[in-house]
């Protein structure tokens, strides 16, 4: 396994962190199939680089992922690292809710309800003390 319980930053990152749990894969096994440095693929299932195109078709394939999906992926992560959260903004999406966005699919259905009702409590009350 990936061996970590820290979630990653960038969605190409989820997915091959997911997948490499699901073929019970360490980062050494990933490095050594797709002939790259453990610490280039620690960076990679971090979310901390993102991968080049080379890359990205080296470890589809080796983990056997839909490349297209991958490079959709590896394309939305180099915006928003390079552009950080103003290229959210071109999606007509709120920025403030890029770290919940990225949590969200880790989250059992009954935390999901929680947040929510938590965020309506909060809004209300907010709304009522003419807070924003």
């Amino acid at each position: 396994m990936a061996h970590t319980n820290e979630i990653p930053l960038g969605q190409f990152a989820q997915m091959m962190v997911d997948r490499m749990e699901e073929l019970n894969l360490t980062i050494k096994d990933v490095s050594d199939a797709a002939g790259a440095t453990y610490e280039h693929i620690r960076q990679l299932a971090r979310g901390g680089t993102v991968p080049s195109k080379y890359m990205v078709s080296v470890l589809a394939k080796k983990l056997r992922m839909n490349e297209d999906k991958c490079e959709r992926l590896a394309t939305a992560d180099r915006i928003r690292m390079k552009y950080g959260k103003h290229a959210l903004h071109l999606w007509d999406r709120n920025p403030e809710l890029e770290p919940l966005e990225a949590v969200w699919q880790y989250l059992s259905s009954g935390h999901k309800q929680d947040l929510i009702a938590q965020a309506q409590a909060w809004a209300r009350r907010d709304k009522g003390d003419g807070r924003r």
